[in-house]
């Protein structure tokens, strides 16, 4: 009996266990008696408009944080607690949270809310112009197959469509970056492998950008038309769908489950569209389709033979050569360039211009140097390179009369943006896109060398290109600040900008921008970076000019102090001085003032340190 006590109290024990195991509070899906009805907005989540820009929203979910949840939202599904949108345009949108339980995975019913204007900051980045042409404007585009299975892009893809790994996307493909994860692709001609999908027209997708972002997708193996928007999400390189399906073909279609929502953009410019649906209903595994698409106007006029080639060199200026291996001045030391001397980085061209793609530099680069020294051997042609963090390379360099330099032991590897780090091809070489000297010294001024972007048969068809420019000896730099004047009205929403000046010291600065605008609601000086360096600084306004007539103004009451509203870390240091702010108008000036047929100036005076903080 005394057995039997010690075997029932041991059961009871792992009983308890196993139960305290179980508990809600420690299981992951939550309870299973939560409901649709548990998951609305005020109770299971909530939805909030930033009061400096309505037109970011933020979701945050309310329930435990043991509940695995997802949003479904305008710009795609997220597996997070908390989501913010940056939505562009006026209208009426839905979300709905869902959350993993005990019986199986719940939906909440959708939930309204309104965005009441269009916010062009939102659709200023270069993605947006090359999918739609711009705002105001519309573009088509072709899967890059015909009946006669001619792929036209044949410099960047064999076939319109690609097989790719899990985790590949903008990085591995439009950057040509190494991925760390599930990541391989294989894109086959469709010539050889008639399997893959029917050789035909597939007909189009177009994307506007006219009073909203509106797709229409035209089908010509169905017949079928679809109309709808699209939402693009440019820092993570999504695209979402509303009412509308990625043109895809029949072969493929019963293989994917989603063919709207959240699909990985691959690849986007001027001629190229790349986006990839996850084949996850397949008996052959996960992978992501990537459709190839080129412009209608690619697509038009595109003759056999004009579809590129990696022949295709950069041409430097005479005597290149020896202005990078000057006998006269062996040590040349370089650094990234600055915003002023230009972008210090891109995306270039097989010739090597540059694409202007517009990427935002880590806040550090500018401290990476490069120093190489021209011996009178090639065993004291030597080089360092000292990264932003610190780290050093040393080595020794050779360069061809083809213009590739090759550097013993890299460059190491630094992150110069998102998506973006400056490193050497594997062999150590790089190769130089242009050379430019001083036009009133003569000597060398600007280098730009280029690493090989490849696509998936081994051609060069791009470089990341890097932007050195010469010190000059006992030269002291005091640091500049880019700045500009923004406007937009009511009517188009077309954001405008004065040229950039750059702040470099106490003083007066003035900005101008040359149009003519009958309704203007936005405008605002905004000084980058400035409040980092300076959290006492002021920008005083001491000029406003509409048609070169004098504004009255009161610089202390009606044009607002205040810092970027953006979401990044580098936001707060951004100084901005409002003239006109639509979603804070009557704190701010009469935009009837503002109303011009030539121009608005501004002359504006800034003070590094006002003795207390006055942007806030």
């Amino acid at each position: 009996m005394k057995i039997n006590k010690y075997i029932f109290s041991l059961a009871a024990f792992v009983m308890i266990l196993f139960m305290a195991g179980c508990s809600p509070d420690e299981y992951s899906l939550g309870d299973k008696d939560l409901t649709s009805d548990d998951l609305v907005e005020g109770v299971a989540y909530s939805v909030t408009h930033d009061a400096q820009n309505p037109n970011i929203v933020v979701i945050k979910s309310l329930l435990p944080s043991n509940y695995s949840i997802t949003f479904d939202t305008p710009q795609g599904r997220f597996q997070s607690n908390n989501v913010t949108l940056k939505i562009p345009f006026s209208g009426t949108y839905n979300v709905r949270i869902g959350a993993e339980t005990r019986g199986g995975f719940v939906w909440g019913p959708n939930s309204e809310f309104k965005v009441n204007d269009f916010y062009a900051g939102f659709v200023n980045d270069p993605l947006w112009e090359k999918i739609s042409g711009g705002v105001g404007k519309s573009k088509r585009w072709k899967l890059d197959i015909d009946a006669n299975n001619v792929t036209k892009h044949s410099d960047l893809w064999a076939g319109p469509l690609g097989f790719w790994g899990t985790d590949d996307g903008w990085s591995t493909c439009m950057l040509g970056q190494k991925g760390s994860g599930d990541n391989w692709n294989w894109t086959p001609d469709i010539a050889g492998n008639s399997w893959v999908m029917t050789a035909m027209d597939y007909g189009y997708i177009e994307f506007d950008l006219i009073n909203g972002a509106h797709v229409k997708v035209y089908n010509a193996e169905t017949g079928k038309t679809m109309t709808g928007t699209y939402m693009l999400d440019t820092d993570n390189h999504t695209i979402t769908f509303s009412d509308a399906q990625l043109l895809h073909d029949s072969k493929h279609d019963a293989i994917v489950t989603n063919w709207s929502s959240s699909l990985k953009l691959f690849g986007l410019d001027t001629d190229r569209l790349q986006i990839a649906a996850l084949r996850d209903n397949s008996s052959e595994g996960l992978c992501r389709l990537c459709y190839n698409f080129v412009s209608q106007d690619y697509w038009d006029n595109w003759t056999p033979g004009n579809q590129g080639t990696t022949n295709v060199k950069p041409t430097l200026e005479t005597g290149w050569k020896n202005l990078i291996l000057n006998p006269t001045n062996r040590e040349i030391t370089y650094k990234l360039a600055t915003e002023d001397e230009g972008d210090a980085f891109d995306y270039c061209n097989l010739d090597g211009t540059q694409k202007k793609v517009g990427l935002k530099g880590n806040d550090n680069i500018s401290d990476a140097t490069l120093v190489i020294y021209y011996g009178e051997s090639v065993a004291k042609q030597t080089y360092t390179y000292t990264a932003p963090d610190g780290t050093v390379v040393k080595g020794t360099f050779t360069l061809s009369d083809d213009g590739i330099f090759t550097f013993s032991n890299g460059l190491g590897n630094t992150s110069l943006a998102s998506s973006f780090n400056m490193s050497t091809n594997a062999d150590n070489t790089l190769r130089v896109l242009s050379v430019s000297h001083d036009d009133y010294n003569g000597t060398l001024k600007n280098l730009w060398l280029g690493k090989s972007c490849v696509d998936d048969q081994g051609n060069v068809i791009q470089y990341q290109g890097y932007h050195w420019v010469v010190q000059n000896a006992g030269a002291v730099k005091a640091k500049k600040y880019s700045s500009l004047l923004n406007m937009s009205d009511n009517t188009s929403w077309t954001l405008t900008t004065s040229d950039k000046v750059f702040v470099q010291g106490d003083g007066e600065y003035t900005f101008t921008i040359n149009d003519s605008r009958a309704d203007v609601n936005v405008m605002y000086i905004q000084v980058d970076g400035l409040l980092k360096d300076h959290p006492n600084a002021d920008i005083i306004v001491k000029s406003i000019k509409v048609d070169g007539k004098d504004v009255a103004f009161d610089d202390n009451t009606n044009i607002v102090r205040c810092i970027d509203d953006g979401k990044d870390e580098t936001s707060k240091y951004n100084a901005r001085r409002y003239f006109l702010n639509p979603w804070n108008l009557a704190s701010t000036m009469d935009p009837s003032l503002f109303v011009h047929t030539t121009s608005v100036s501004i002359t504006v005076q800034v003070v590094y340190d006002s003795g207390e903080v006055k942007i806030k």
